[in-house]
């Protein structure tokens, strides 16, 4: 395998012992696939990261751990190639584990895996689970700091949270659905990718909460796409809108809109009003082109310049005088779009 980094440098990218590096690099055998892919992968990130990465000055490695769609990942993959140079005065290195779908044994695994291998600190979306908080406290209890990112883990000993308040971002997509709509008793669809995550359960909450106040018996519909599930979110979407045909506007809290959209198209339906969260560049696509009417978004590079901060004051590095904020929301309507086609709503197909 062809390479220019030093054993070394790959053996701590990767969480492995030099010599198992050295195995897989010289083609010997006795090595396992997932081990060949691990030291694989870990090249990559060396490559991506080599032009970016100081040669002098001290080195943090930072893991990042997260269960997201995948236009998330891109996102906070994006967020990271961009942030980590500017941080000062720590050079820091990343190592990712970015998954659409992890089950609460590989989350554990991967955390146990970096509380042997060591770490300056790890960025982790994941569910709040007993299991999850236990390997939480595991690694903090070793000297390695946890930062949840997007969704939080109140229970567990992280050391903070970085990302939006959720809570109030539901009640931001409440407040904007009253622009929208009559104020009779509105039916809407609510969609959540994984009521596992704590994230999007306080967004539902706070949508729930602030509707009932702002109408007078709103109806509502939860879809849950849910991990691994056999029952994915489009035929849910084609389903409910067959049967109900009094629903008038969707918020979509955990994405797949793609899926939501195409199933609008087959039936030649269009909503009131569509929100949605995360401006990534499939959803700057829909906004631009009316198909959502609102994208509820907030900097993710600020999520992880804060992160690492926190990080090196954890390792007293830099002093924080004051906790970090959690991330600014903001709303994004289709006239904001460059390609906006001035026709909200308008009737534009969406291609598989």
């Amino acid at each position: 395998m062809a390479h220019r980094f030093l054993v070394k440098d790959i053996a701590v990218q990767a969480g492995l012992g030099t010599a198992t590096v050295d195995r897989v690099l010289n083609g010997r055998g006795g090595v396992r696939h997932q081990t060949m892919r691990r030291v694989e992968h870990a090249i990559r990130e060396l490559e991506e990261q080599e032009h970016s990465i100081s040669s002098t000055g001290r080195k943090f490695i930072v893991d990042f751990v997260i269960e997201a769609p995948d236009s998330f990942g891109r996102a906070l993959k994006e967020a990271i190639a961009a942030e980590l140079p500017l941080m000062e005065p720590v050079n820091f290195r990343s190592r990712t584990d970015i998954r659409l779908l992890f089950t609460e044994t590989e989350i554990q695994r991967v955390l146990e895996r970096i509380h042997k291998r060591g770490s300056h600190g790890v960025i982790v979306m994941a569910p709040d689970t007993a299991a999850i908080n236990r390997q939480v406290e595991r690694l903090t209890q070793a000297g390695i700091p946890v930062i949840a990112i997007a969704t939080d883990l109140p229970r567990s000993d992280r050391i903070g949270y970085v990302g939006l308040d959720n809570r109030r971002a539901g009640q931001t997509a409440a407040y904007l659905m009253r622009q929208w709509l009559p104020a009779d008793n509105p039916h809407v669809v609510v969609t959540v990718r994984n009521n596992r995550f704590r994230g999007e359960e306080e967004r539902e909450a706070g949508f729930r909460a602030h509707m009932r106040q702002l109408f007078a018996a709103p109806v509502f519909t939860e879809l849950v796409e849910g991990a691994r599930s056999d029952d994915p979110i489009g035929p849910q979407v084609l389903r409910v809108l067959s049967e109900a045909p009094d629903i008038v506007a969707i918020y979509s809290i955990g994405g797949s809109n793609r899926q939501i959209l195409r199933a609008m198209d087959q039936l030649g339906w269009h909503p009131r009003v569509f929100v949605a969260h995360d401006f990534d560049s499939e959803n700057r696509a829909f906004l631009e082109s009316g198909r959502i009417h609102v994208v509820l978004d907030h900097d993710l590079r600020q999520d992880v310049r804060q992160a690492c901060q926190m990080i090196m004051a954890h390792h007293r590095v830099i002093t924080l005088r004051d906790a970090p904020e959690q991330s600014p929301l903001r709303a994004l309507f289709p006239p904001m779009m460059p390609g906006y086609g001035g026709q909200t709503g308008q009737k534009s197909k969406v291609t598989p």
